[in-house]
């Protein structure tokens, strides 16, 4: 009888655990109204701002991976003072709150800087251009890549390393053939996580870079000035491409971890 009743209770936790994940994104596309969706589908304005939101959400995630793979990499390898209060580093974009994000990059890439100053010599401006939306991004998502690769490196038998190393092989060499192979799908993982956390970036950008519209600040706009329904069709836009996106990417991430 006790065990019967554990697993009707557990059974209900799960179902209302994957209800309250489901359901609100269900009743999106279950509530729409077929003349807004249309209106959407043919609003060009939308589409900019779809195609902005996932293309910066690639390149943020590429520079993710470029800046926080090998730190997750010497943080798994190398023991140093302060290696604890690094670590602790690599997180902070998650506990901030991405207004004060929005506002600390303002205030750190804005033309009046040293930075905004060097970066301006080659044209390139954080506020309100894509190098912005890109930046803003890739500062909230890059503790998902750096958690994700630790754990990947982390997870390696060194004694793979060490043969590597004693039968003759360089460090550079037994990293691109051994140790980066084995962390991949961690780091997959990773970027996929980091991917999805920039494309629903929005206090960041709202402060940084407004213009050019991403797909949640121009969802933002609509239902500030048109109400629910004419943000709906949007919502329902982006959360198909995302999930889409989503599948294939995890699809890919197993196919890999597989073989």
């Amino acid at each position: 009888m006790r065990q019967t009743i554990k697993k009707l209770f557990f059974s209900l936790l799960v179902f209302i655990s994957i209800g309250f994940i489901l359901a609100p994104i269900l009743n999106i596309f279950f509530t729409l109204t077929v003349k807004e969706l249309i209106k959407t589908i043919h609003d060009q304005e939308v589409w900019h701002a779809i195609f902005t939101s996932f293309l910066g959400a690639s390149l943020a995630t590429m520079l993710g991976c470029v800046l926080g793979v090998p730190l997750a990499y010497i943080l798994s390898h190398y023991e140093f003072k302060g290696k604890h209060i690094l670590e602790a580093i690599t997180n902070l974009p998650v506990v901030i709150p991405h207004v004060a994000v929005g506002i600390a990059l303002l205030s750190f890439f804005n033309e009046r800087t040293f930075l905004g100053k060097f970066f301006a010599y080659f044209h390139i401006t954080f506020v309100d251009t894509i190098y912005g939306i890109v930046i803003a991004m890739a500062f909230v998502s890059i503790s998902f890549v750096v958690s994700s690769a630790l754990i990947g490196f982390k997870g390696i038998d060194k004694h793979l390393e060490m043969v590597s190393r004693s039968l003759g092989a360089s460090a550079f060499y037994t990293f691109w053939h051994i140790t980066f192979p084995l962390a991949l799908p961690a780091i997959f993982r990773g970027a996929i996580l980091a991917f999805a956390r920039g494309l629903s970036e929005v206090g960041a950008l709202l402060i940084l870079a407004y213009y050019p519209k991403t797909a949640p600040i121009i969802m933002y706009e609509r239902f500030t000035e048109y109400g629910l329904n004419a943000a709906k069709p949007i919502a329902a836009l982006v959360i198909f491409f995302s999930l889409l996106i989503f599948f294939i990417l995890l699809y890919f991430s197993k196919y890999h971890a597989k073989r």
